[in-house]
């Protein structure tokens, strides 16, 4: 294209001939003389021709048109769409575009010129970013390897690697695995050596992450509750979309060759040593100066993007594992590695979640906390509340021997005496049932009605529930107060003898 322009130009401004200028642009001094022979029979205007596009100029001085002139335009945004479908290929697309156009574009034309316009129109957008606005995390690729000294096993610590803000500024940490608690701990451990929170984290869709990846990704519960916990928000890069988080993949690239791949002849016995080393290469890492910027990582780091992270919470989160849905039992319990805890009774039948922490199970009910107990190991027990127990299995569930006493001091030294006795000889279980009776029976007849019967019991030396029950339904609490109030003193005579005088007789006869 432009030999064509140099020749045209050369050929109507100058006074060269027709070889001279052929030699300069290297082409054939037919063609000029041709070139100029045809400006001249068309009284063209040597500015206007030099004014138009490639395109225009070749269609000015070609004598035959193009093979593909004349020939309807390809639909190219169709054809791109088509390319996304799964199992489609150019070359189906072709011989269905063939089937419609018999005269149209051959194969290789075809493919030439719509891979002509993808690459034209594949336009890449510079991302800008606001100071502490965004971070960006990932696992490297490489692990590192360390030594178990009790075991003698070799395990591979995972990378996690996070870049902040504007200024690439990068952290990098060694977990045990990919697993969701140890990614949680590596975000916790970044924010708190940024002494902030970014507004967004962007991740990768690994499965800690993003249980379903899409146009609206399925977030993994734990990720989000850590994300709410320091006031950021999850943003996940779309799949196979690397671009999407082209800043956490330049860390990454930046960490495995200037801090894991620097310490592969390093022996290391714990993670916690890995992590020691990763912190003293970042140091150096973050304190290189960066050409583009004339400035190091740090320093922009303090400049720009620190002052704008948000604030850390006062605690650092809390790993918690959900289980359920679980369905609460009839017993208003349910069972956490095997030992049962107890939700609100009107729950009974309705399904709850757990949210589990290393001290504390937590019961949502509909998003609603219902319940919370501390964590117990005990398998087979039971954690209750009592304010989850309906009114009756509370009143039962506060029977004691010492609540029963204090009840039947408060009527009357009969009613203490009679309830002391249901514990003499007995199981404690059979005592505690038989005192909930006499309770009953207190609550039905009265106070002064029970009292008299339980001294009536006493003296007709039959402390039992049955004879009390019996006492009371026949109205005989009183009968033997009335016997003793109704016989008369005996008068004194020298024949009556009283019992100290068959008491003398019974000393004499010794």
């Amino acid at each position: 294209m432009n030999t064509l322009r140099d020749a045209i130009q050369l050929a109507l401004t100058t006074s060269l001939s027709n070889r001279e200028i052929a030699e300069q642009v290297d082409i054939a001094y037919n063609t000029v003389g041709r070139y100029r022979r045809l400006a001249k029979e068309k009284q063209w205007d040597t500015a206007e021709l030099l004014a138009l596009s490639d395109e225009d100029l070749v269609a000015r001085f070609t004598s035959r048109p193009p093979r593909w002139a004349g020939r309807n335009p390809l639909d190219y945004e169709y054809i791109h769409r088509e390319m996304q479908r799964k199992h489609v290929t150019l070359q189906l697309l072709w011989l269905e575009y063939r089937e419609n156009e018999p005269n149209g574009y051959g194969y290789s034309q075809y493919t030439h010129l719509y891979r002509e316009w993808a690459r034209k129109n594949k336009v890449v957008m510079r991302q800008q970013h606001q100071p502490g606005e965004r971070g960006w995390v990932d696992f490297a690729g490489p692990t590192i390897p360390w030594l178990d000294v009790e075991t003698g096993e070799v395990h591979e610590a995972q990378v996690f690697v996070a870049s902040v803000g504007v200024s690439d500024y990068l952290f990098a940490y060694a977990v045990p695995s990919q697993e969701t608690e140890q990614w949680i701990a590596a975000h916790a451990a970044w924010y708190e050596a940024l002494e902030g929170v970014p507004a967004i984290t962007t991740s990768d869709n690994l499965k800690a992450a993003v249980l379903q990846p899409g146009p609206e990704p399925k977030l993994n519960p734990n990720y989000v509750e850590m994300a709410r916990h320091y006031g950021t928000v999850i943003l996940p890069t779309r799949p196979a979309k690397p671009r999407d988080k082209a800043r956490a993949e330049g860390g990454v690239l930046l960490v495995e060759r200037w801090a894991i791949a620097s310490l592969r002849n390093r022996t290391f016995q714990s993670i916690a040593e890995i992590n020691v080393a990763l912190a003293e290469k970042m140091v150096k890492l973050n304190a290189r100066e960066m050409r583009q910027y004339r400035a190091s990582r740090i320093q922009r780091f303090e400049e720009l993007d620190k002052p704008a992270l948000r604030p850390l919470p006062a605690e650092r989160f809390e790993y918690a594992d959900w289980h359920g849905p679980i369905r609460v039992r009839q017993d208003y319990h349910v069972s956490l590695d095997r030992h049962f805890y107890s939700v609100p009774h009107r729950l009974v039948s309705e399904e709850v979640t757990l949210r589990v922490t290393a001290s504390m199970v937590e019961i949502f009910h509909k998003r609603e906390r219902v319940a919370s107990h501390e964590r117990s190991r005990v398998e087979g027990g039971t954690t209750t509340d009592k304010a989850h127990q309906p009114d009756n299995h509370r009143a039962w569930g506060e029977q004691t021997p010492e609540r029963y006493r204090s009840w039947a001091s408060g009527i009357g030294p009969n009613a203490l005496e009679l309830i002391n006795a249901q514990f003499e000889g007995r199981h404690p279980a059979l005592a505690m049932r038989a005192c909930s009776s006499l309770h009953g029976l207190a609550k039905t007849h009265g106070t002064q009605r029970f009292e008299d019967a339980c001294r009536e019991a006493l003296r007709i030396k039959s402390p039992v529930c049955k004879s009390v029950r019996s006492i009371l339904q026949n109205r005989l609490e009183r009968r033997g107060q009335e016997a003793t109030d109704a016989a008369p003193a005996l008068p004194a005579h020298s024949n009556v003898r009283g019992p100290d005088y068959y008491a003398k007789e019974a000393v004499n006869a010794d």
